[in-house]
């Protein structure tokens, strides 16, 4: 029985981890077609970035950041890095110490 619990929240954070990761790729397409939006000043809520910024802030219960705030550290992220892979590993990394930091 203990072995099933096991395999299940394994599957269940894999799972997770699979989910942020692909809202990171959509949110990194989201930034390559809408990024000259927001450096000309557009709000992230009148583009279809912010239900991906949404989506990560929920997906990351525990942090204790805003969206814009965490718009605004995945946007750096995203603006350092030159791929889809790199930003998704960068984007990871941050919202992974963020969370540590956050328990």
């Amino acid at each position: 029985m203990e072995a099933l619990q096991e395999k299940i929240c394994e599957r269940t954070e894999y799972a997770l981890v699979t989910d942020i990761q692909i809202t990171l790729e959509c949110l990194y397409e989201a930034y390559q077609m809408e990024g000259d939006l927001l450096k000309s000043g557009k709000n992230i809520y009148a583009t279809m970035i912010y239900p991906f910024i949404r989506m990560v802030k929920e997906q990351c219960s525990t942090m204790g950041m805003g969206e814009e705030e965490l718009h605004k550290e995945l946007w750096k992220t995203y603006e350092t890095e030159e791929d889809n892979v790199k930003f998704v590993d960068a984007a990871w990394r941050f919202l992974e110490s963020h969370q540590r930091e956050a328990v």
